[in-house]
């Protein structure tokens, strides 16, 4: 299963239960953020104040071919 697989699939148990990565906040105390497909598909990961966080993806080449 490739990572563009989970960008396709419709069940949401499984999108907002696998974390990609955790980031820090933009909030009020900077907390963890455990981001999930859900979130970046939403584009919005929350954190326990309720801060809203804006997800952005960047592609790029890999090193070599730049």
């Amino acid at each position: 299963m490739s990572i563009l697989d989970w960008f396709r699939s419709d069940t949401e148990e499984q999108n907002d239960d696998v974390v990609v990565k955790v980031l820090k906040s933009k909030g009020v105390g900077k907390h963890p953020v455990f981001l999930t497909i859900g979130d970046i598909k939403r584009g919005v990961a929350m954190d326990v104040n309720g801060y809203k966080n804006e997800v952005v993806l960047f592609l790029r080449l890999n090193k070599k071919d730049r």
